[in-house]
């Protein structure tokens, strides 16, 4: 069998692991993990088809179930959680992995070699594993750790009185109408992962000719920084009309149904991501949760930031007219529209109605330097009223 053969392809975007009795929403592919506090984690090659078609050399992480994942699994866990992670390095040079903003940190892994890394998983919030170096973890090792609190309304262990009143102002407030179809306020179950990373397919190419060669591949952070040019950007792991539609991307809901949506970016390039239709609410950077919270519409998003956002899902400002109104009634028009399609096809509906979230780094929005815009985007999607009914066409 030639090597290249060992290069696994068809990715199937995240999945996801549960330590203990913390949940998963349906969003996300379970492999059967639940109530295990020992996770196998392994380190391999693999080909990732990009947006325009062609396939890139990655290092990823993966488990046993489904082989390697771009990017890693989701490992989600409440705080306090005792885990251990056996880490089996398949790859030609010396591995490890880390949490970053934390002092947990593996051994060093030599090919062909596995080491188990135990710790209790920290304070709630949003974290980001991966290769303790860069090139490394540009290549494609990283993931999300998402940690629960054990108790509390909110998703923090310690929650800032200013995080704390806006969760209960979620439920109590005339500002934020809760949808008759749903309990009042933010439920646990809403939220999202963006992870955005960024690709260089030189870098990754001489990673590809080094691993078919059966040599080790490094590269000095110095020289990564320098030579780096990203020509692919993506939301976990897709990217433009892939990462739009993808249900782990997508914003979806009714309005008055507010979603928390956790950022990571595992790259160099940095975002300045943009919301259009609701500003949101900033709860933590860098797990520090806010003392003062700040409602924004964009944020810059630095290598290895990690940060959370509320989006409220409030009826979008910028559409007149009498807020008693149900929008399928005050714009009934608009969305029952079906713009006609080529060659007698039945046609494009306007509803629901869908708002972008792009970044304002320009270079962010294109893929392979100039197929706009199929880089760092998601839809924003309102499904339907504050009284629970849906817009029409919506499914």
């Amino acid at each position: 069998m030639k090597r290249r053969e060992f290069i696994k392809t068809g990715l199937s975007g995240l999945a996801a692991i549960a330590i203990g009795s913390v949940s998963i929403p349906k969003l996300f592919r379970f492999e059967a993990f639940a109530a295990q506090r020992s996770i196998d984690l392994s380190m391999d090659a693999a080909l990732v088809e990009m947006v325009d078609g062609s396939r890139v050399f990655h290092w990823l992480f993966g488990s046993p179930a489904s082989g390697p994942s771009f990017p890693g699994p989701v490992i989600f866990a409440s705080a306090g959680d005792a885990i251990t992670l056996n880490l089996t390095n398949r790859l030609k040079e010396t591995h490890a992995l880390r949490i970053v903003g934390t002092s947990i940190v593996s051994p060093d892994i030599p090919p062909g070699q596995t080491r188990s890394l135990s710790f209790t998983a920290p304070a709630a919030g949003t974290y980001l594993y991966c290769d303790p170096l860069p090139v490394n973890r540009v290549l494609g090792l990283h993931g999300a750790l998402v940690v629960s609190p054990v108790s509390g309304s909110t998703p923090y262990s310690l929650p800032t009185p200013a995080v704390r009143l806006l969760f209960e102002d979620l439920k109590h407030s005339d500002h934020f109408p809760s949808n008759r179809k749903s309990a009042p306020g933010w439920q646990p179950d809403r939220f999202r992962i963006w992870l955005q990373h960024q690709i260089d397919p030189a870098l990754n190419a001489r990673a590809q000719a080094a691993y078919l060669d059966g040599r080790a591949f490094t590269l000095s952070a110095a020289e990564l920084t320098a030579r780096f040019l990203p020509r692919y950007f993506t939301i976990n792991g897709k990217s433009g009309a892939f990462s739009a539609h993808d249900p782990s991307v997508a914003l979806d809901g009714l309005i008055g149904e507010p979603m928390l949506v956790r950022l990571l970016n595992s790259g160099l390039f940095t975002h300045s991501n943009h919301l259009h239709a609701n500003h949101y609410y900033v709860l933590a950077v860098n797990n520090v949760v806010q003392e003062n919270v700040i409602n924004l519409d964009s944020q810059i998003l630095k290598p290895l930031d990690r940060v959370d956002w509320l989006v409220p899902f409030l009826r979008p400002p910028d559409i007149a007219g009498d807020k008693s109104i149900p929008l399928r009634t005050l714009i009934a028009n608009e969305l029952g529209l079906k713009i006609s399609g080529p060659n007698g096809s039945p046609g494009f509906p306007q509803s629901p109605l869908v708002y972008p979230m792009h970044c304002h780094m320009e270079q962010s929005q294109t893929a392979a330097g100039g197929n706009y815009p199929q880089g760092s985007v998601a839809h924003f999607n309102f499904l339907g009223d504050l009284d629970g009914i849906e817009f029409p066409n919506t499914m």
